[in-house]
């Protein structure tokens, strides 16, 4: 997976929680929680395309510029 391939993925994700979010105000804008939430979401597909590329026997704990 390139980076761009993975910036998309994650702007992608980011947009369907967005959507999400929206329809339940569930994570009111511009508050701590939906700027953490908004990183979790961030963290997870940084994993997923991971272990997707790499395989379940990866180090994830350096997941931010790998």
């Amino acid at each position: 997976m390139t980076r761009g391939e993975r910036e998309f993925a994650i702007r992608k994700a980011l947009n369907m929680f967005d959507e999400w979010n929206d329809v339940t105000g569930c994570f009111p804008k511009g508050t701590s929680y939906y700027y953490e939430i908004q990183s979790v979401i961030e963290d997870a597909v940084k994993i997923g395309a991971k272990i997707a590329c790499e395989g379940i026997e990866t180090n994830l704990t350096n997941i931010s510029d790998d």
